[in-house]
């Protein structure tokens, strides 16, 4: 895609918020490769803003060392990518950097916070982009937009460099267009190779968890009978938790408020830096809270977190299974669905490597197929997605 056409496109989505003139490397595994970056990812020569107009110049000097990993290795960084104000929301309806529309249909919604990620691949922009994920920002958009998205664990992608909004539960991971290219990527970060067989693996449906919702459990059902038809066993267990996804979800907003607070700090004693007005009260809010009410989130998320990696031990599991989402994408004029989150923010809870994967369309639009697996089986995660085929990218794009 030449530059004129890369811009035109960009006028309609807002997709990118700045563009990056680096030539590419290259040589290297990911030559050939166009890569965008979330907008709170260090790119060198171009302004860290995470979303944010606060930050709108605060340019850094120096890439994050995974945007340094990933363009050693060959590809071509394109540019930053919209997202969700400093990461904390699902719609990328961004008021300094514009409403991110999901190719797919006009006016809606490509999730968040990693918006951008999303909507420049399913929009035929790059090939493969960084996002950050704190509740499911990685794998949101997945859904929302068609492609894949991979949560690492741990501290095998380095999170140097990114703007955090949670340092309890961030994670920075790869969305691409189809499975190789997502492996590709994972690779480059130094990823296992995706495990080449399901044979013999033990997959567990919630029962205790909300229920799938009649429009997507046909879609599910096939998605599952795919995972079955690839040798696995698919079964239903409790997962026996002590909270509700309502005590969960409570639990993790708190948190990311109180240290996005703390990474927000100075701009939240300006009250003309330029926060909306939206974001500022949530990280007021976190700031604000009580001892008694920070300690319990921190409680809830640990014994969640302990409970939760007891139960794949206990059943014998390599992951549990849903769908992403219990709906597809929404219109940005709408409130968005209270229950985003619901099934993506157990695995950064439990630290855990996670999927989103194009299982199908309703009503036109994608959803996708998640799976958050044992700790530190990021082969299981990968090899997953290697399950589920790409989608054809939406029309719209005209390519």
């Amino acid at each position: 895609m030449d530059h004129r056409t890369l811009l035109a496109a960009n006028q309609a989505l807002n997709a990118f918020i700045a563009f990056d003139e680096t030539p590419p490397v290259g040589a290297g595994p990911l030559a050939g490769l166009r890569l965008g970056v979330k907008g709170n990812i260090a790119v060198q020569g171009l302004a860290n803003t995470a979303g944010a107009e606060a930050r709108r110049h605060a340019t850094v000097n120096r890439d994050a060392p995974v945007v340094a990993t990933l363009r050693a290795a060959g590809a071509q960084i394109v540019g930053t990518l919209n997202m969700h104000e400093g990461a904390l929301g699902a719609t990328t309806d961004n008021k300094a950097y514009g409403r991110c529309i999901n190719p797919w249909r006009a006016n809606f919604s490509p999730g968040g916070s990693s918006g951008g990620s999303g909507v420049a691949i399913a929009a035929g922009l790059v090939d493969a982009a960084l996002g950050s994920d704190t509740m499911g920002s990685i794998r949101l958009p997945a859904s929302y937009c068609g492609v894949y998205g991979w949560k690492p664990s741990g501290t095998l992608v380095s999170q140097v460099g990114v703007v955090p909004l949670s340092t309890t539960l961030d994670q920075v991971g790869p969305l691409a267009k189809d499975p190789e290219t997502l492996w590709a990527v994972a690779k480059a970060l130094g990823a296992p190779a995706p495990l080449s067989s399901m044979k013999g693996l033990r997959f567990a449906v919630a029962r205790d968890r909300a229920a799938t919702t009649p429009v997507v459990q046909p879609v599910f059902d096939a998605a599952c009978q795919r995972l079955k038809d690839a040798g696995a066993e698919v079964v239903g267990v409790d997962l026996a938790l002590g909270f509700s996804d309502v005590d969960i979800v409570l639990a993790c907003l708190l948190v990311c408020e109180i240290e996005g607070a703390r990474e927000w700090a100075i701009e939240l004693a300006d009250p003309k830096s330029g926060l909306t007005e939206e974001f500022r009260a949530m990280l007021l809010y976190g700031k604000n809270s009580p001892k008694a009410r920070i300690d319990q989130a921190y409680e809830t998320i640990a014994l969640a977190k302990e409970r939760l990696r007891a139960c794949l031990v206990r059943e014998g599991l390599a992951g549990i299974i849903s769908p992403t989402v219990s709906h597809v994408a929404f219109d940005h004029d709408v409130s968005p669905p209270i229950d985003q989150a619901y099934a993506t923010m157990y695995a950064n809870v439990g630290d855990l490597p996670a999927i989103s994967a194009p299982m199908g369309l309703i009503d036109g639009l994608p959803i996708g197929f998640h799976a958050m697996t044992a700790p530190g089986s990021e082969d299981i995660a990968l090899g997953l997605a290697c399950v589920f085929p790409a989608m054809a990218l939406p029309v719209w794009q005209g390519s």
